[in-house]
Protein backbone atom coordinates (compact mmCIF):
# COMPACT_ATOMS: atom_id res chain seq x y z
CA UNK A 1 0.00 0.00 0.00
CA UNK A 2 1.28 3.59 -1.18
CA UNK A 3 2.30 5.71 1.87
CA UNK A 4 -0.39 8.40 2.51
CA UNK A 5 0.22 12.05 1.41
CA UNK A 6 -0.03 14.95 3.69
CA UNK A 7 0.56 18.69 3.66
CA UNK A 8 4.21 19.45 4.86
CA UNK A 9 2.84 21.22 7.82
CA UNK A 10 1.23 17.89 8.79
CA UNK A 11 3.97 15.60 8.19
CA UNK A 12 5.33 16.69 11.52
CA UNK A 13 2.70 15.80 13.55
CA UNK A 14 1.48 13.00 11.75
CA UNK A 15 5.96 11.62 12.19
CA UNK A 16 5.09 12.31 16.04
CA UNK A 17 1.88 10.55 16.30
CA UNK A 18 3.39 7.20 14.83
CA UNK A 19 6.49 7.51 16.83
CA UNK A 20 3.80 7.92 19.65
CA UNK A 21 2.10 4.94 18.77
CA UNK A 22 5.21 2.78 18.25
CA UNK A 23 6.65 3.75 21.77
CA UNK A 24 3.02 2.99 23.09
CA UNK A 25 3.21 -0.75 21.63
CA UNK A 26 7.01 -1.19 22.86
CA UNK A 27 5.70 -0.71 26.56
CA UNK A 28 3.01 -3.10 26.58
CA UNK A 29 5.45 -5.94 24.29
CA UNK A 30 7.44 -5.56 27.42
CA UNK A 31 5.26 -6.28 29.50
CA UNK A 32 3.03 -8.62 27.73
CA UNK A 33 5.64 -11.07 26.10
CA UNK A 34 7.65 -12.56 29.36
CA UNK A 35 5.56 -15.73 29.77
CA UNK A 36 5.21 -16.91 25.87
CA UNK A 37 8.73 -15.82 25.59
CA UNK A 38 9.33 -18.29 27.92
CA UNK A 39 7.10 -20.75 26.86
CA UNK A 40 8.44 -21.05 23.27
CA UNK A 41 12.29 -20.80 24.78
CA UNK A 42 11.29 -23.94 26.71
CA UNK A 43 9.94 -26.13 23.95
CA UNK A 44 12.60 -24.92 21.76
CA UNK A 45 15.19 -26.26 24.35
CA UNK A 46 17.29 -23.20 23.85
CA UNK A 47 20.58 -23.68 25.68
CA UNK A 48 24.25 -22.25 25.46
CA UNK A 49 25.86 -22.38 22.11
CA UNK A 50 22.27 -21.95 20.30
CA UNK A 51 22.00 -19.02 17.58
CA UNK A 52 18.68 -17.87 17.28
CA UNK A 53 16.59 -15.60 15.25
CA UNK A 54 14.02 -13.67 16.93
CA UNK A 55 11.81 -12.38 13.80
CA UNK A 56 10.21 -9.35 15.05
CA UNK A 57 11.58 -8.78 18.13
CA UNK A 58 9.55 -5.54 19.46
CA UNK A 59 11.51 -4.29 22.45
CA UNK A 60 13.45 -7.78 23.13
CA UNK A 61 11.87 -9.47 25.53
CA UNK A 62 11.80 -13.11 24.16
CA UNK A 63 15.89 -12.34 22.68
CA UNK A 64 16.99 -11.38 25.92
CA UNK A 65 15.93 -14.30 27.78
CA UNK A 66 17.40 -16.36 25.02
CA UNK A 67 20.07 -14.86 25.61
CA UNK A 68 20.36 -15.73 29.17
CA UNK A 69 19.94 -19.04 28.82
CA UNK A 70 23.91 -18.71 26.12
CA UNK A 71 22.57 -18.36 23.21
CA UNK A 72 23.60 -15.85 20.54
CA UNK A 73 20.61 -13.73 19.16
CA UNK A 74 19.30 -11.90 16.47
CA UNK A 75 16.83 -9.89 16.78
CA UNK A 76 14.92 -8.23 13.68
CA UNK A 77 12.32 -5.85 13.76
CA UNK A 78 11.09 -3.41 10.77
CA UNK A 79 10.81 -0.37 13.51
CA UNK A 80 14.16 1.57 14.70
CA UNK A 81 11.82 2.84 17.43
CA UNK A 82 11.60 -0.91 18.70
CA UNK A 83 15.28 -1.61 17.92
CA UNK A 84 16.37 1.34 20.19
CA UNK A 85 13.88 0.08 23.11
CA UNK A 86 16.10 -3.24 22.33
CA UNK A 87 19.18 -1.66 23.19
CA UNK A 88 18.34 0.63 25.45
CA UNK A 89 16.89 -2.48 27.85
CA UNK A 90 19.69 -4.55 26.68
CA UNK A 91 22.05 -2.24 27.97
CA UNK A 92 20.37 -1.20 31.32
CA UNK A 93 19.88 -4.96 32.39
CA UNK A 94 23.90 -5.73 31.28
CA UNK A 95 22.36 -8.20 28.59
CA UNK A 96 25.01 -9.89 26.51
CA UNK A 97 25.26 -11.74 23.28
CA UNK A 98 22.57 -9.99 21.26
CA UNK A 99 22.19 -8.57 18.09
CA UNK A 100 19.84 -6.37 16.95
CA UNK A 101 19.07 -5.54 13.20
CA UNK A 102 16.41 -3.74 10.68
CA UNK A 103 14.54 -6.10 8.84
CA UNK A 104 11.28 -8.05 7.60
CA UNK A 105 10.37 -11.66 7.73
CA UNK A 106 9.99 -11.27 4.27
CA UNK A 107 13.56 -10.26 3.68
CA UNK A 108 15.54 -11.24 6.72
CA UNK A 109 19.43 -9.82 7.08
CA UNK A 110 20.96 -12.86 7.91
CA UNK A 111 23.37 -15.48 5.57
CA UNK A 112 22.12 -18.88 4.93
CA UNK A 113 22.44 -21.39 7.40
CA UNK A 114 23.17 -19.28 10.29
CA UNK A 115 20.96 -19.96 12.84
CA UNK A 116 19.57 -23.14 14.87
CA UNK A 117 16.09 -21.81 16.48
CA UNK A 118 13.74 -18.89 14.61
CA UNK A 119 11.12 -17.66 15.93
CA UNK A 120 8.05 -15.02 15.67
CA UNK A 121 5.64 -14.74 18.67
CA UNK A 122 2.75 -12.51 18.27
CA UNK A 123 3.90 -11.04 14.89
CA UNK A 124 3.34 -13.76 11.47
CA UNK A 125 -0.35 -12.61 11.47
CA UNK A 126 1.52 -8.67 11.31
CA UNK A 127 3.37 -10.16 8.06
CA UNK A 128 2.87 -8.80 4.75
CA UNK A 129 3.50 -12.50 2.73
CA UNK A 130 3.63 -15.19 5.20
CA UNK A 131 5.08 -17.90 2.51
CA UNK A 132 7.53 -15.31 1.44
CA UNK A 133 8.69 -15.58 5.14
CA UNK A 134 8.74 -19.37 5.92
CA UNK A 135 10.89 -19.11 2.85
CA UNK A 136 13.50 -16.94 4.13
CA UNK A 137 13.30 -18.31 7.67
CA UNK A 138 14.31 -21.77 5.85
CA UNK A 139 17.34 -20.35 4.04
CA UNK A 140 18.61 -19.15 7.43
CA UNK A 141 18.03 -22.11 9.65
CA UNK A 142 20.74 -24.53 9.66
CA UNK A 143 19.87 -28.03 8.52
CA UNK A 144 17.42 -30.04 11.10
CA UNK A 145 17.02 -25.97 12.80
CA UNK A 146 13.65 -25.51 14.03
CA UNK A 147 11.01 -23.15 13.24
CA UNK A 148 8.13 -22.18 16.34
CA UNK A 149 5.40 -19.34 15.24
CA UNK A 150 3.22 -18.35 18.65
CA UNK A 151 0.25 -16.43 18.09
CA UNK A 152 -2.39 -15.69 20.22
CA UNK A 153 -5.75 -18.13 19.83
CA UNK A 154 -8.57 -15.72 18.95
CA UNK A 155 -11.84 -16.71 17.71
CA UNK A 156 -13.46 -16.66 14.47
CA UNK A 157 -15.19 -13.62 13.33
CA UNK A 158 -13.31 -11.16 16.12
CA UNK A 159 -12.18 -7.81 14.92
CA UNK A 160 -9.58 -5.19 15.81
CA UNK A 161 -7.56 -5.81 18.60
CA UNK A 162 -9.59 -9.33 19.24
CA UNK A 163 -8.50 -10.38 16.00
CA UNK A 164 -4.40 -9.91 16.33
CA UNK A 165 -3.61 -13.96 16.35
CA UNK A 166 -5.20 -17.15 14.77
CA UNK A 167 -7.82 -19.06 14.73
CA UNK A 168 -7.43 -23.41 14.82
CA UNK A 169 -8.06 -23.14 11.26
CA UNK A 170 -5.47 -20.23 10.62
CA UNK A 171 -3.15 -22.14 12.60
CA UNK A 172 -4.11 -25.39 10.65
CA UNK A 173 -3.46 -23.12 7.19
CA UNK A 174 -0.38 -21.83 8.40
CA UNK A 175 1.35 -25.66 9.15
CA UNK A 176 0.26 -26.55 5.94
CA UNK A 177 2.24 -23.44 4.35
CA UNK A 178 5.40 -24.92 6.50
CA UNK A 179 5.13 -28.18 4.62
CA UNK A 180 5.23 -26.02 1.31
CA UNK A 181 7.83 -24.30 2.47
CA UNK A 182 9.83 -27.87 2.78
CA UNK A 183 9.10 -27.76 6.75
CA UNK A 184 8.86 -31.26 8.69
CA UNK A 185 7.97 -32.76 11.63
CA UNK A 186 5.38 -30.44 11.49
CA UNK A 187 3.16 -30.02 14.96
CA UNK A 188 0.94 -27.19 16.46
CA UNK A 189 1.35 -26.98 20.80
CA UNK A 190 -1.58 -25.25 23.01
CA UNK A 191 -0.24 -23.37 26.21
CA UNK A 192 -1.49 -20.89 28.52
CA UNK A 193 0.28 -17.35 29.39
CA UNK A 194 -1.57 -16.31 32.20
CA UNK A 195 -4.90 -15.50 31.15
CA UNK A 196 -4.14 -16.29 27.53
CA UNK A 197 -4.33 -19.56 25.39
CA UNK A 198 -1.82 -19.16 22.87
CA UNK A 199 -0.60 -21.40 19.64
CA UNK A 200 2.91 -22.56 18.93
CA UNK A 201 3.03 -23.53 15.31
CA UNK A 202 6.35 -25.25 14.85
CA UNK A 203 8.61 -27.32 12.06
CA UNK A 204 11.73 -28.50 11.39
CA UNK A 205 14.03 -27.56 8.63
CA UNK A 206 14.41 -30.16 6.30
CA UNK A 207 18.28 -29.11 4.54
Amino acid sequence: MAPSIAEPDAAPHAHEMSGLAEVVTALSMIVGRGKRARAVADLANVTRGGRVLDVGCGPGTAARLAARRGAVVIGVDPSPVMLRFARWISAARRAHGLDWRVGRAESLPLEDGSVTVAWAISTVHHWDDPSAGLEEIRRVLAPAGQVLLAERLVQPGARGHAAHGLTRDQADSLATELAAAGFTDIHTDTRRAGRRTFLIVAGTSSS
